[in-house]
């Protein structure tokens, strides 16, 4: 992972906001695993899910913030409202 790849991490794993926290490490869960870019509405549907409780919960389950203010320059918006990471390097 470079250095710059580094600092973004370090300061997602580091917010303060819990909540904001949790939803950039589970995104950048999806994101990581992901064959494709993933389309809003899927990383939506996707953040839904509680595993754990296995429930769905749409309303309260989706990201209210952008997925640039949650994971910062590690993710990138495409054509077709597709997200991914800004490059395969980034996985490591």
């Amino acid at each position: 992972m470079t250095y710059s790849y580094k600092r973004i991490v370090e300061r997602i794993f580091g917010n303060e906001n819990e909540a904001e926290r949790e939803q950039a490490q589970k995104l950048l869960g999806w994101l990581v695993c992901a064959r494709r870019p993933l389309k809003w509405n899927e990383i939506q549907g996707a953040m839904s899910i509680d595993v754990e409780g296995q429930t769905v919960d749409f309303e309260d389950g989706q990201l209210v913030l952008d997925v640039q203010e949650l994971c910062g320059s590690l993710v990138e918006r495409l054509s077709g409202d597709r997200i991914e990471l800004v490059h395969s390097t980034a996985k490591l």
